[in-house]
């Protein structure tokens, strides 16, 4: 009995100090963003993370190697954010091509109208892992279901890798699009139609391709409305 109460205490306080980490883990991870929303990454340094997160010089590295790491993991975050977002405005949605056509405007809208794009334009190599690590699965999935639901025909195992190669380039290419949103070249839809009708997303035909996208050019979407409201 007193060995089972001693495991039990110590299982506590391992789940406590695992509880406090991760905690500390966060409060950093956001005063990261908060910084780089700010002033950039230019100065970043841990002394002034710690300072905005209020923790211990040396609790940094119990979770981080280095400030670079600390961006990526910011960054990785606000992605995730939009993510959840994303998916619950558009949870009754069906039409599954309309979903994929519609996640490539909200990760232009995301980019263009971050504080911190920048020095995100700095770093092209890091915002298309992080896109490609946090939301290929979701898009994936996405596209399975537009072939169960056979929105997209006559499709096998090569027509998912091609999505992904397919991905890949539409993410590089949405970073130069971004730079002419930023500089004022473009609009985000006019970005938007560009990088749609130019790079294969997904193998459709191009009727049902327009269709879907003057359907996104039409309509008001959550984050529109966000944007305005802050504003």
């Amino acid at each position: 009995m007193r060995l089972f109460k001693q495991n039990l205490c110590c299982l506590s306080y391992f789940l406590y100090t695992v509880s406090e980490m991760s905690k500390t883990k966060a409060k950093l991870v956001e005063a990261a963003i908060t910084y780089l929303n700010s002033e950039g990454k230019a100065k970043m340094s841990v002394k002034k993370l710690i300072k905005i997160a209020d923790v211990g010089y040396g609790t940094f590295y119990n979770h981080f190697d280095s400030i670079e790491d600390i961006q990526f993991e910011a960054l990785s975050k606000t992605v995730k954010d939009m993510l959840i977002d994303f998916k619950l405005n558009v949870i009754n949605e069906k039409d599954y091509v309309y979903i994929i056509y519609l996640a490539l405007l909200r990760a232009l809208n995301l980019l263009s109208n971050s504080p911190s794009i920048k020095w995100l334009l700095d770093d092209i190599q890091m915002v298309v892992q992080v896109f490609k690590e946090i939301t290929q699965p979701n898009m994936e999935n996405t596209f399975l279901n537009a072939v169960k639901a056979k929105q997209i025909k006559n499709t096998d195992i090569e027509d998912l890798m091609d999505f992904r190669l397919s991905r890949h380039y539409v993410q590089w290419a949405a970073m130069g699009a971004i730079q002419q949103i930023v500089d004022g070249e473009l609009s985000e839809k006019e970005a938007f139609k560009k990088l749609a009708k130019n790079i294969v997303v997904v193998d459709i035909p191009s009727e049902q391709r327009d269709k879907v996208i003057e359907r996104i050019l039409k309509e008001t979407h959550p984050w529109e409305i966000k944007d305005n409201v802050d504003k």
